[in-house]
């Protein structure tokens, strides 16, 4: 159960394959004796007919049985509900050796460095959690069971399997079963810390579905900054992977971006620097044909000998005229220009990215929402981005706070917000980045990583509520807390306020649309920051790609 039939991620180096024999009492053993586990990504490597159309979708691609050309962006299809697979990051590693290729070697990163998953599988009323469980992606053993058992609780409770904080050393997967015709409502995140050595810091990163298409934006490879593009295959298919990259000065042609083969079972570290050295600003866009892959860029910064920061960063929505970027937590801005004018610390200047995949040029309209309401940018929040570039737009001028950043554009964009914390140059700093993220639903399962946490809410456009209920260590899924949100202003939430000791919290949101995250701090400088992962209620989604 622990790896899907289907799905796979790009990468450079290989960190381990599944065996041909799977060991006896492993995941992959049982796969074996019953056919493997079906999955919502395996659509991923079938074919579909619709006969609606007379078209095929083969892969992602829709092939119409006429001669035109021609595409329609289509980035998702909605297919009936399936086992859940959430790919759980590699832990930030420090290089070593060959640092400017494509074949990552690693050494030791720290004596206080701790790697750890958490998971939470939440059952629907009166029945017992699905069975799920934590594994190895290389080899399929599993490393936790989650979920199952046969306490049936009362008739209309909500009990969750809970793991928290199982350690971990390389990439692993959470894999849960459907709640009867229901997409399981479940999900895991990964936790790192360390208090010393050059990885010091700490960042969290949820345990996403491979997918085919995944666009990574906020990264730097300038000099003191290290960038290695993590690419995971779960699945039993093979992935071919071109990566394309975007910079400052626009598209950046790395030799080895092209046909990048993820076997099963692998986990691939591309160092970026390989690709496109010295640049302050990078996107990367991670195609993959055959199964879907997982992609996270592994990105740390030294200054000299002083720690920069570690961060995982996350894919970002996908290229569109509207954007919303939840989480951004800027510090007191005249500490962090101070800091910026010494020597090797011009990174520490918080900054909007914008990557314009396009041959067209944008105008980007950026609105700044905080918790008393919209802030103004300087310069009227209205910006020029050339066509195949990513442009920086610094936000070294808002006050200390935490802000939602609304982005409108009239050609298709990505965005990340990039910022740090800590101003003292002696004590070291850490950075963030801030992906852009969905529109919330219902049923948003955000799991708690094992540092300091607050939800932050915004609804840009119009009054609007969230609904908030704790998963309780123990299981419990605790009463229900509605917090109402004022149109324009960006509300904290402590899970701490919601009663018990929460592993997790269930969102839901209503009215006009509603965006969020959670931003996580550890001691005087630590931040990292995770997107809400996308609402179980409706179904799984496939992308897919149009053609006529």
């Amino acid at each position: 159960m622990s790896r899907k039939t289907t799905g796979s991620e790009p990468g450079e180096a290989q960190h381990g394959s599944e065996p041909a024999t799977a060991p006896a009492g492993t995941a992959a053993a049982r796969r074996a004796k019953t056919g493997g586990v079906r999955t919502a990504g395996r659509w991923a490597g079938g074919i579909l007919l619709l006969a609606s159309t007379g078209a095929l979708v083969a892969g992602t691609t829709i092939v119409g049985t006429g001669t035109s050309g021609g595409a329609v962006d289509v980035p998702y299809a909605e297919v009936p509900a399936g086992p859940l697979t959430g790919v759980c990051p590699q832990p930030p590693r420090l290089l070593s050796g060959n640092v400017a290729g494509t074949d990552a070697e690693f050494s030791a990163e720290s004596t206080s460095a701790k790697s750890v998953v958490s998971a939470v599988v939440l059952a629907t009323a009166g029945n017992t959690p699905p069975p799920a469980e934590l594994s190895s992606v290389t080899d399929g053993s599993v490393l936790k069971a989650v979920g199952g058992g046969t306490d049936v609780p009362l008739a209309g409770a909500r009990t969750a399997g809970v793991v928290r904080d199982q350690p971990v050393s390389a990439a692993s997967l959470l894999s849960a079963e459907p709640a009867g015709d229901l997409q399981v409502t479940a999900g895991a995140a990964m936790t790192y810390t360390a208090a010393d050595g050059d990885l010091a810091g700490v960042t969290a990163a949820n345990c996403q579905a491979p997918a085919n298409d995944l666009w990574l934006v906020g990264a730097r490879t300038n000099v003191g900054a290290t960038a290695v593009l993590q690419l995971t295959n779960p699945s039993q298919t093979a992935a071919d992977v071109d990566l394309e990259l975007y910079g400052a000065s626009g598209p950046v042609e790395g030799p080895g971006s092209r046909g990048i083969a993820v076997a099963p079972g692998e986990t691939r570290s591309v160092v970026l620097a390989g690709l496109a050295a010295n640049q302050e600003s990078l996107a990367v866009r991670v195609r993959s044909s055959g199964g879907p892959v997982a992609a996270v860029i592994s990105q740390n910064q030294l200054r000299g000998l002083t720690p920069g920061g570690v961060e995982l960063i996350q894919p970002t929505a996908a290229p569109g005229p509207a954007q919303v970027v939840s989480g951004v937590s800027i510090q007191d801005p005249e500490a962090t220009r101070t800091l910026a004018k010494k020597e090797g610390y011009a990174s520490v200047t918080p900054s909007l990215q914008i990557a314009v995949p396009g041959a067209t040029d944008a105008v980007v309209n950026v609105r700044v929402f905080g918790s008393k309401g919209e802030a103004v940018l300087e310069g009227g929040g209205s910006y020029n981005a050339a066509a195949g570039t990513v442009t920086r737009l610094p936000l070294d001028t808002l006050p200390e706070g935490t802000y939602t950043l609304d982005i409108s554009a009239d050609v298709a964009v990505a965005a990340a917000a990039v910022f740090s914390r800590g101003s003292d140059a002696k004590a070291g700093t850490d950075l963030a980045v801030a992906p852009a993220g969905e529109r919330l639903g219902s049923e948003h399962l955000a799991v708690l990583p094992s540092a300091d946490t607050t939800l932050s809410f915004t609804a840009p456009g119009g009054p609007a509520e969230v609904r908030l209920a704790a998963v309780s260590a123990d299981g419990a899924l605790l009463a229900e807390k509605t917090v109402p949100l004022v149109a324009g202003t960006t509300t904290a939430v402590r899970p701490g306020d919601l009663g018990g000791s929460a592993a997790a919290v269930l969102v839901s949101a209503t009215g006009s649309p509603v965006h969020g995250a959670q931003v996580i701090t550890a001691g005087d400088n630590g931040i990292s920051v995770m997107v809400l992962p996308r609402g179980t209620v409706g179904g799984s989604r496939v992308q897919v790609g149009v053609g006529y």
